[in-house]
């Protein structure tokens, strides 16, 4: 993955099932301390919120996954909190590929950091909050303003036992939508697609009428990765939500479901033809990009909150003809018009049980979080505004102004306290009020990149009218957690041998039937089981 510097959202593209995303910047103000890392003498103090200042010094150890941006243990940054609220931060940011496995271990050894960021998908997260592990967070929520405005519908996601054991990282409740290109509709006369057979054509014919019109048989339809990335939802009906239920009336999960089958017949049709990147059975996500964005394929998806801004001025730079519109979702066979609704939360901020006996420690955890979550709206992000300034390292030392739009300077980690204060800030999501809060559009340099990401929030607005509530999110599943990663490697595989060929679709439902035996029809009771607790 690739990440933008550009504060206003510091963007990095990925799929919905890693979600890796986008982000910007934000805040705060610190007096002149010699150490501190920006701006004004009249930022507030650790006392105007609920920490409180009891003269003591704490050392937090804060442990993190990271993507792209790795913070050191020392610099201006650690020192501009430390004057700030009285607090020494110990901090381990761990690559997302390896944190997991970090995470269980030092889970085992019952020596857990005192605040730990757990990726919103680690099943681990109930069993351990279930052990004991986390301290709860109930009598809490109301004293910070960040953490009032989530709301139930979120926190009841991951309440385990009736508690409220973290505190999650924003994310907006949007997934990801279909790009094409509109150059390539206009110039072979085509129509924005409305279903899977329009869209089986409109890829058919990206990838026989050279719709590039460089005389050359050099393009394709839909650009295509490994695990059948991406997987090409245009509406709930077709997502990996529990929507759809089986004959006995229980729900089952999109990756068997109608919806699932219906993109696999038709990424099966275009591959038939040519339509569908060849070896998409091995390509990473980064090759996929390259894939679309040097002007190849003609199908891929996008979000407001997640996109590489370098590769669009790519594409433009190898055709400045080159237009991407989003793809209105697809109304559904029972009259749906919309997507899956994210869960709202992109991780979750949990503290060490260890710290129940420390009340001054845990009031000073939570106030420099719920300071790091405050929301700006973007026309105040700028060095007028103490609270931005502040977080951000000050103008001039962690970022700059270009074009009204406030950049991060290269190798600003260590300057910029945001980084370090106890959530996923990697990408930069103050807790917004809306999706359309965010002003995503404003976030990027390019005049390009804003009209694009316009289109796409505008799109959300005018389509996304149905967006559907997962039942499922919330509800723990032991087999999820022990045995959902081989589960979807064996599915993954299967549907990809299909769109090969390798494997009739006809199979589908003896597929299905082997994935259940495998552990998939144990994991549908507790998931139903589960529903119904919840009274959903």
């Amino acid at each position: 993955m690739k990440a933008r510097t550009g504060l206003g959202l510091l963007v990095v593209v990925s799929l919905l099932l890693s979600a890796a995303c986008s982000s910007a910047s934000k805040p705060a103000a610190t007096g002149t301390d010699e150490g501190s890392a920006g701006g004004s003498s009249n930022a507030p103090t650790a006392s105007s919120k609920s920490g409180g200042t009891d003269g003591k010094t704490y050392d937090v150890n804060f442990m993190n996954f990271a993507y792209t941006i790795f913070p050191p243990a020392t610099g201006p940054a650690i020192d501009a909190i430390k004057a700030k609220y009285n607090v020494n931060v110990h901090s381990q940011f761990i690559a997302n590929a390896d944190f997991k496995n970090k995470l269980s271990v030092v889970m085992a050894s019952g020596d857990m950091p005192d605040v730990v960021e757990i990726d919103y998908a680690d099943q681990n997260y109930h069993k351990w909050a279930g052990q004991g592990a986390f301290l709860p967070l109930d009598q809490y929520i109301n004293q910070y303003p960040t953490f009032k405005e989530v709301p139930d519908s979120i926190y009841n996601q991951f309440k385990v036992n009736g508690h409220i054991y973290s505190i999650p990282t924003y994310s907006p409740t949007y997934t990801f939508s279909g790009l094409i290109r509109q150059d390539w509709l206009d110039n072979l006369g085509l129509k924005m697609p409305t279903n899977y057979q329009e869209l089986l054509n409109v890829a058919i014919a990206f990838t026989k009428n050279d719709p590039d019109k460089n005389g050359k048989n050099d393009t394709y339809g839909f650009a295509l990765g490994q695990d059948i990335s991406p997987n090409y939802m245009m509406g709930a009906w077709w997502s990996d939500a529990w929507y759809h239920k089986s004959q006995d009336g229980n729900y089952i999960p999109g990756i068997i479901g109608p919806g699932r089958k219906e993109i696999i017949q038709t990424l099966h049709d275009a591959y038939a033809q040519g339509g569908v990147t060849k070896d998409f059975a091995v390509l990473n996500w980064a090759q996929v990009n390259k894939e679309f964005y040097s002007g190849k394929a003609g199908i891929f998806i996008g979000t407001p909150s997640g996109m590489v801004e370098d590769y669009y001025l790519g594409l433009l730079k190898v055709d400045p003809k080159a237009k991407l519109s989003p793809i209105p979702f697809f109304t559904s066979p029972d009259g749906r018009q919309g997507g899956q609704k994210g869960p709202g939360y992109f991780g979750l901020a949990t503290l060490s049980s260890k710290l129940k006996d420390d009340p001054g420690k845990v009031k000073k955890i939570l106030q420099i979080m719920d300071d790091g979550r405050t929301f700006i709206p973007y026309a105040q992000r700028n060095p007028q505004n103490q609270q931005f300034d502040w977080e951000f390292g000050g103008v001039g030392k962690g970022y700059e102004m270009k074009n009204g739009i406030p950049v991060l300077l290269p190798k600003s980690e260590g300057i910029t306290p945001i980084q370090y204060m106890m959530q996923r800030n990697e990408f930069w999501k103050p807790w917004a009020p809306s999706n359309a809060a965010n002003e995503y559009d404003k976030t990027y340099n390019s005049p390009e990149m804003q009209a694009l990401i316009k289109s796409i929030e505008d799109m959300e607005i005018q389509y996304n009218k149905q967006p559907y509530d997962d039942p499922s999110l919330g509800v723990y599943s032991e087999t999820n957690a022990t045995k959902g990663t081989d589960l979807a490697k064996f599915i993954n595989g299967e549907e990809t041998k299909m769109i090969s060929g390798q494997r009739p679709i006809s199979d589908w439902e003896k597929m299905v039937q082997e994935w259940k035996d495998r552990g998939g029809a144990q994991w549908i009771k507790e998931v139903n089981d589960g529903i119904k607790a919840k009274g959903k």
